[in-house]
């Protein structure tokens, strides 16, 4: 197996429809260890971040965290450290105007 530490999300920029931002490939699962998203608008956001497994939907029974983020501040997101995300397992944020960075650690299973 092949452990790699690396960016999932690269600052994204979102908006107020939950959109895909990563995806655990074939053979690979992955381990959330730090989250962080930034608010540059004008007013409060709601930023929400979900945990999709495969053949399922953004939404209420598939969220794991919601924080409202204040106009020029950026907020860190403890609850989503240790998540895994097993092949097929989606991340999906929404939060418009607002950025996320998702940082953690990819296993891949070595072909034989």
């Amino acid at each position: 197996m092949t452990t790699s530490y690396k960016e999932l999300v690269k600052g994204a920029t979102l908006t107020g429809t939950a959109g895909s931002l990563y995806t655990a490939q074939t053979a690979t699962s992955a381990s959330i260890q730090a989250a962080s998203a930034n608010n540059p608008t004008a007013g409060t956001v709601t930023l929400n971040v979900y945990k999709v497994p495969s053949g399922r939907s953004a939404d209420a029974t598939t969220r794991i965290a919601a924080k409202n983020i204040l106009a020029g501040a950026t907020a860190q997101f403890p609850e989503l450290v240790n998540h895994k995300l097993e092949p097929g397992t989606q991340l999906y944020a929404d939060g418009n105007g607002c950025s996320i960075s998702v940082s953690g650690i990819e296993y891949v299973k070595d072909s034989a």
